[in-house]
């Protein structure tokens, strides 16, 4: 297991949770001394993967979705599912739901023993973040836990601290407010393009000649020049 932290907030510091059976984030507070455990579904699994995209894109979508709850007393933990496990969502094979039970079974007790290492007391009823897209599997898995599993709105939490709040970013000057992003405003992180290595041309090794050798046939054809002329000149005057 594999814990790193990822993003400093004022009221909170976001983890990144690597483990054999599924990665993770969590937000672990800073100063409340109690808190609940909120799991989120992302549609877009892929924009959270540090494994498989490229960090920079993927970091933007951390910092826009946690810095939009840091304000509030909710621990964030959002699940990287892998894209057979988010088939099954988006598919709603029901026959499988009990794969992913299994997943989000093992990432809420993990998150508990992290929150309670920090010495912070966290409520028993578990909020599962409602989202239409895999509203079959919500509907199955609150189903299923009953009272230890509720299905709430991200803004119907929020506004339990804030009654006015809205699912849209806000950057307030004095006589304006101007609206300057949403909650569920994310990049798509492109994958991690890996680097091929460049292969050199084989250039086909050239003979060198050796100069002992090249002496040794040149003195040979000298000599036989020379004693031609020689058999020319005798010949003549014999």
């Amino acid at each position: 297991m594999d814990n790193r932290l990822i993003l400093k907030l004022t009221n909170h510091n976001v983890y990144y949770i690597k483990t054999d059976k599924v990665n993770y984030y969590i937000t672990i507070p800073k100063e409340f001394k109690d808190t609940n455990i909120c799991i989120e579904l992302k549609n877009k699994m892929n924009n959270y993967n540090l494994e498989m995209n490229d960090e920079v894109w993927v970091m933007e979508n951390i910092k826009n979705t946690y810095s939009y709850v840091d304000n509030y007393n909710i621990t964030l933990v959002i699940p990287v599912l892998n894209d057979e496990d988010v088939s099954i969502l988006e598919k709603m094979d029901v026959d499988n739901f009990e794969i992913i039970d299994k997943i989000l079974g093992f990432v809420i007790n993990d998150s508990y023993n992290h929150l309670v290492n920090e010495n912070i007391k966290i409520d028993n009823q578990v909020i599962l973040l409602n989202n239409d897209r895999y509203k079959t599997f919500i509907n199955w898995f609150t189903s299923r836990y009953q009272n230890r599993v509720i299905c709430k709105n991200l803004l119907e939490i929020i506004r339990i601290f804030n009654v006015n709040a809205t699912s849209y970013k806000r950057l307030e000057t004095p006589g304006m407010t101007f609206v300057v992003g949403s909650y569920n405003q994310e990049v798509n992180a492109p994958k991690i393009e890996k680097k091929e290595e460049t292969k050199q041309p084989i250039s086909k090794p050239v003979p060198q000649v050796s100069s002992g050798f090249t002496s040794y046939w040149l003195l040979a054809v000298i000599t036989i020049v020379v004693s031609v002329v020689i058999a020319i000149i005798a010949f003549k005057y014999s």
